[in-house]
């Protein structure tokens, strides 16, 4: 009987030692149920944020890629009207004649002012005496003419053939006579401004070291 009791008592023993097992393990898997519930919100609240920030980064695409649109319309916006992009820049030419012209020039003939001492912009073309308005804008035209004794020339300043201004020169005996002009006028770009003779001349317009007749204009704003 004692016998009997004995491995009863051992196999009591042996179940509660199994059971405190048990309940450990079921605190270690409670505890694991509890972290995995907490991790499986965290991982929902991460998805949730993944969401709106893809969600804001497709947004972001679109405007980058319509801004990208805008862009490349200004350019070639750009491209097609350069003119509106050098409109401040800086415009001014001073030229005047070598020499002396030929005697009695006739009605319309252009002066050619061939020695070019500034041209910013590029607009005088000393080969034929016209300045091409680079950008549109209000300019300053202002030119000279000297003659010799007993000559005489009338001169007018020319916008696309629309006279601006003119100016007359006669000399007198024994002595030059030197003229000029001054204009204020808008212009646009393409704009053609040259000096001709009003009517036809007498004798020849001068340019030497005592006087040169010349051609200036410049570019107020």
């Amino acid at each position: 009987m004692e016998d009997r009791l004995w491995k009863l008592e051992e196999k009591l023993n042996q179940y509660i030692q199994e059971n405190g097992h048990l309940k450990t393990m079921e605190r270690k898997l409670n505890k694991y149920m509890e972290e995995h519930g907490r991790l499986l919100q965290q991982n929902q609240k991460l998805q949730r944020r993944v969401s709106k920030t893809e969600k804001k980064n497709g947004e972001l695409t679109i405007k980058i890629s319509s801004l990208e649109e805008k862009v490349k319309e200004i350019q070639q916006s750009n491209d097609k009207f350069p003119a509106t992009v050098a409109s401040t820049e800086q415009v001014a030419f001073y030229a005047y004649m070598s020499t002396n012209t030929p005697a009695n020039l006739r009605q319309h003939h252009t002066l050619i002012y061939d020695v070019v001492k500034i041209n910013k912009g590029q607009g005088y073309h000393q080969d034929d005496g016209i300045f091409t308005v680079p950008s549109s804008g209000v300019y300053v035209f202002t030119w000279t003419v000297a003659v010799k004794s007993y000559g005489w020339a009338s001169t007018e300043l020319v916008i696309n053939g629309v006279v601006f201004g003119a100016t007359y020169a006669h000399g007198e005996s024994r002595d030059w006579d030197h003229s000029s002009g001054n204009v204020v006028v808008e212009t646009h770009t393409a704009d053609h401004v040259y000096i001709r003779m009003q009517e036809n001349g007498m004798d020849v317009v001068v340019s030497n070291e005592r006087g040169r007749s010349s051609f200036s204009g410049w570019k107020l704003f």
